[in-house]
């Protein structure tokens, strides 16, 4: 998959939803982003973007896909699939993944 087939939902993003980009980078602070993102998620998404995250930093650690799932005790988000997805997307997706877990360790 390239670089342009990686990136391509933001085309379909951008042409549903101009304005959604712009309404992230327009967030001031932590409190801003709770009241949006609360607003635009249901909690099984925000429970499941922080999981996401949260196997990205143990992949990116070293940790083993039976220790993350030791880790998470059964969530059932938590499946052997979506850790393997999360291990291709941290990987050989964007780079997003890393820069963030970077940017986390960087300000420690």
């Amino acid at each position: 998959m390239d670089d342009q087939e990686k990136n391509g939902i933001w085309a379909e993003i951008e042409q549903r939803s101009p304005d959604l980009i712009r309404a992230f980078l327009s967030l001031k602070n932590e409190d801003e982003l709770k009241a949006f993102f609360r607003d635009l998620m249901s909690e099984r998404d925000l429970r499941e973007f922080g999981m996401r995250l949260e196997v990205a930093k143990m992949l990116d650690a070293g940790m083993s896909f039976t220790q993350i799932q030791e880790k998470w005790d059964g969530d059932e988000m938590v499946s052997p699939r979506t850790i393997t997805k999360i291990n291709r997307w941290l990987k050989e997706g964007t780079g997003g993944y890393k820069m963030i877990i970077d940017r986390l360790k960087e300000g420690q």
